[in-house]
């Protein structure tokens, strides 16, 4: 059995419940070089996919109808788990994704750690696998798909590896205080749910109650000025699959300030699943038509991003 010095991870999901995963893509470093890659589509469950999760990934549904399963290839890749170290890039996604899509199959424990964590030290500005890419001259390849993912998420590490005085990725990790290693089987179920706990018997009015974002207040003082979403004004519209409120307060603890309506200060607009008996043709909110009208008429720049983006950036970097 080989022992690597750390292997990175990469998942795309088919839809915005972590138990979707579609593909997957492993890339295993031994000597501070790529000894052995893995990647594989994978077949969601029920075969169902998103149309918004489609063009970021260009999956389709047909190209995985005779795909495995992630318990069903297991075996052949358990040998990248148990000892070694599990890098990913927004790590707490490709975990959530693993616990969940093999919620019945007992995978083998093992440890991981957030690259981004750990490039907060050596990357100026947005620690986005993009820009970190950018940063060390990293080719990307095909951006979204797994295993170009996985590859360069490991030349990341290998990079800040190379600009520390640290002989391995151990040392690493423990010289930053920032970066927290995780045990794979203490991931909380409660941050492992999947992204779509929607009720379709519920009427439509119930689905997105109304919260005020003046009764959303952070839980703490201190906040990180590098963080993407620091003093950015975010606006929310449609149905998500967390509690609005608990989407509210993801953003104001990390800095963000949580606004009712769009204007030209927007900076994100969060856009869940719009009931269609309630907005227009077009299937946008007023809040979206609005946000994309400013934008075109050159009055405002505001990032339209789903809710999967937006929790990304919530955990973009780890204080």
């Amino acid at each position: 059995m080989n022992l690597y010095d750390f292997v990175a991870l990469d998942f795309e999901t088919a839809t915005h419940r972590y138990n979707s995963a579609c593909s997957i893509g492993i890339a295993a470093v031994k000597g501070g070089e790529i000894i052995d890659t893995f990647y594989s589509l994978l077949q969601p469950p029920g075969m169902e996919f998103e149309k918004d999760t489609i063009p970021i990934h260009g999956i389709t549904p047909d190209m995985v109808k005779d795909a495995p399963t992630l318990d069903q290839i297991w075996l052949d890749i358990s040998k990248f788990f148990g000892p070694h170290l599990v890098v990913a890039h927004n790590a707490r996604f490709d975990m959530m994704v693993l616990k969940n899509s093999l919620e019945w199959f007992r995978a083998d424990d093992f440890h991981y750690v957030d690259s981004m964590s750990i490039a907060k030290q050596f990357v100026p500005g947005s620690k986005s696998l993009e820009n970190c890419a950018h940063h060390f001259q990293i080719d990307m390849g095909c951006h979204h798909n797994a295993l170009d993912d996985a590859i360069v998420c490991a030349k990341i590490l290998q990079n800040c590896l190379k600009e520390s005085s640290a002989e391995n990725i151990g040392q690493l990790c423990f010289s930053q205080s920032n970066v927290k290693i995780h045990q794979f089987s203490e991931l909380s179920d409660s941050k492992s749910e999947s992204y779509s706990r929607r009720k379709a018997s519920a009427p439509a009015w119930t689905r997105i109650p109304v919260v005020k974002a003046s009764d959303i207040t952070p839980r703490s003082e201190s906040f990180c000025c590098d963080h993407p979403l620091y003093q950015k004004s975010i606006v929310f519209t449609g149905e998500l699959s967390i509690d609005r409120a608990a989407a509210m307060q993801m953003a104001v603890d990390v800095g963000g300030i949580v606004k009712s309506s769009v204007s030209r200060k927007t900076d994100y607009l969060v856009v869940g699943t719009q009931d269609l008996t309630l907005v227009g043709e077009d299937g946008m909110s007023s809040k979206e038509e609005k946000a994309y009208a400013l934008n075109q008429a050159g009055k405002a720049h505001i990032q339209i991003i789903c809710e999967q983006d937006f929790i990304s950036l919530v955990h973009a970097v780890e204080v």
